[in-house]
Parts: structure tokens; sequence; C-alpha cells
């Protein structure tokens, strides 16, 4: 309406108000989506100031509902959170804290903690087939005793979460909530992991609980032993898996020999074109050669080309005949040869003949002897 409003009132502005509008619209579709594109990169990082990046990787913040950033809590996830089911003994808590704690309480509070890992993960379990199961070894408020589990499906946590809220443990109510955390990797603490970590309990990040490898393959096993459909869902998994490792590696295979053959095809075909360029630069040169010349000199190099190649063929054509004269001559040579050798033995023959008729006394002395 403000473009025909102003068209009516001068005509010759329309077309400049129309690609004005244009121009705007463009630049704002490209800063909105620069926009986008920033929010989408900062988003649950230290540079997002108006989501909280501990909420976002942790799923516990310190600050609790003071904090300043938003918390954005899912409306379904995989992974749900029990906060504080999980009561350290005194020992646990001053082994975390840093102080000597003798061998036989440790050993106990060991005991304590994988009966309760035992006990929760096997209630767990009759709403679906978990896939992970953590417990926080942290003191502070906002991670103390809390306890995830993760879950294959998104409807085995929302019928765990429906099932266990209102409940009670050890006396105390449980109330459960759908938690942001999905790859633990990047909630836990990798220097407690490797033991360097300095703020001790009071970490703001995970501190897990260690769990040997024994103890949790025999509950996972347990699991599968009790609920036959979760080995039969994980033997789908791994089949689903397998074939898309297959595809993408034949997938890749194919498109490497595509990739040769149009190499080598593309290098034929330059080669090809190459030698074709290089035969019409010739003869192109050559036509340009000959028609800078004048027609005398023009007549004059055909006389000659074709003098040269009435000569060779005339010196193919005398090759033959040279040949059966040399042959023959080395034929005569050899009967001459031969026949002087032939007359020389005849002539030696008959001298011994002629020495021995001339010596009869020889003839006596061979009578006389016999």
């Amino acid at each position: 309406r403000i473009i025909f409003f102003f068209s009516s009132r001068r005509r010759h502005t329309r077309s400049s108000l129309v690609s004005w509008a244009r121009r705007c619209v463009q630049e704002t579709g490209e800063i909105l989506f620069t926009m986008a594109e920033r929010l989408a990169r900062i988003f649950g990082t230290e540079e997002d100031k108006v989501n909280c990046p501990f909420y976002f990787k942790i799923g516990a913040c310190r600050h609790g509902d003071r904090c300043t950033r938003l918390h954005n809590k899912p409306l379904l996830s995989q992974t749900v959170i029990i906060p504080h089911m999980y009561e350290n003994p005194p020992a646990a808590v001053a082994f975390s804290e840093g102080t000597k704690v003798p061998e036989e309480a440790l050993k106990e509070a060991v005991r304590h903690f994988e009966d309760f890992f035992e006990e929760v993960f096997i209630e767990m379990a009759k709403y679906g087939e978990l896939e992970e199961m953590s417990v926080c070894d942290n003191v502070g408020d906002h991670l103390m005793g809390n306890v995830y589990a993760k879950y294959y499906r998104e409807e085995d946590a929302k019928s765990a979460l429906t099932a266990l809220n209102g409940r009670y443990y050890a006396g105390r109510i449980i109330h459960c909530e759908y938690s942001p955390v999905t790859d633990f990797r990047e909630a836990r603490c990798r220097q407690y992991d490797e033991g360097t970590c300095t703020r001790g309990g009071y970490c703001n990040f995970i501190h897990m609980k260690h769990v040997s490898r024994t103890f949790k393959r025999s509950l996972f096993r347990q699991m599968y032993d009790d609920y036959p459909e979760y080995r039969r869902r994980r033997g789908e998994r791994m089949k689903d898996t397998k074939q898309r490792s297959r595809s993408r590696s034949r997938k890749k295979h194919r498109h490497s020999k595509h990739s040769k053959s149009r190499s080598h095809s593309r290098d034929h075909h330059r080669s090809r074109s190459h030698s074709k360029s290089h035969s019409r630069h010739r003869s192109r040169s050559h036509e340009r050669n000959l028609a800078k010349k004048t027609s005398e000199e023009r007549r004059a190099m055909i006389a000659m080309w074709s003098k040269e190649d009435e000569n060779k063929k005339d010196v193919e054509n005398n090759k033959g005949p040279q040949i059966l004269q040399d042959k023959t001559q080395d034929t005569s040579k050899g009967i001459q040869q031969e026949n002087q050798v032939y007359n020389s033995k005849d002539k030696a023959e008959e001298k011994t003949n002629e020495n021995t008729n001339h010596n009869p006394d020889s003839n006596l002395s061979l009578i006389h002897i016999s």
C-alpha cells in the first residue's frame, strides 16, 4: 500500500521503491540467518547469557531457582534424575573431602553403595531397558546423592517417571524429573577421573561413584534374563547398526570406484583432446606458413616434396636386385675357394705317387724283409 501510495504521487519512483523493499527484505533475511546461526552455536555455552550452561550439561545448578539464567527443563527425555536419593555414609563423605579413613570403614561404605545400586537398578529395570545408571559422589547441595537413569527409549523413561513420583524410599518421598543430560562424557569431571581434581567434593561437575565392571555386567545380565523382550530389542538394534555400517562401507566403496572411473575417463578425454588440439594446431600452423609464402615458392616446395618421394620409391625398388647381386657374388666366391682347395689336394696326391714310382729300392727292401 505504501509503494502504490507513493507511486500514485510520483510514477517515476515506483521501480526504485520496489527495489528498495526487496533489498530490505534480503538484508533482514541475512541478518536473521546470521543471528539464528550464532544462537545455535553458543547455546549451552559460557557465551550464552540467557540459558544456564551448567543446567544444560549437568541437569543441576548450584544457584537453583535463584539463578539469573533460564533452566530449560525438557518435556520428554531418555534420562530421569532422582535428586538426593542416595545418602553417603560418614566415611564416604570424609574420604571425598580428603581426610584419612580406615580401610574397614571404606569397605563397609563400598558394600553399602553396592547394595543400594543393585536395589535401585532392579527397580528401574522394571519400566524399561536401561542404557546407563550412575550416582553422584559430590558433596555440594545441588549434586549430593543424585541418581541418573538413562533408558534406550523415551517411553520407558516416561513410565518410570509416572510410577516413581510420590513413592517413598528410606522414609523420604521420591521426586523425579526429566534431565537434559544425554551424554555423560560432557557432564563428568575429567580431572576427577584422572585423579587431579583440586576442588574435591564441591566441584560443579559430576564425580561419579565407581562401580566395578564385573558388578555392572552381572546386573545387566540379570536384567536381560528377567526380561527377554529387552534381549530381543538389543539384537534388533545390533542388526540395524551392522546393516548401517555395511551400507556406509558399500557407499564409500562405490563412491571411490565411481570417482576413480570418472578421473580415468577425464584423463583419457583430456589426453585425446590434447592430441587432437595439438594435431589441429600443427595443421593450422602449416597452412598459415603456406599462405604467407608466394605462389612461386609454394610451387618450388611442392616440386621438392615430389622429388623426395620419387627418390624414396627408387631406393626401395633398387634394394631387391642389389641384394640378389650381392648373394650371387658371395656364392661364386665360395665355389672358387672350394675348387682351389680341391685342386691343391689333387696336386699333393700326384706328387706322392710320383715319388713312390721313381724309388724301386723301397719295394725290394720290403720283399727282402718278408
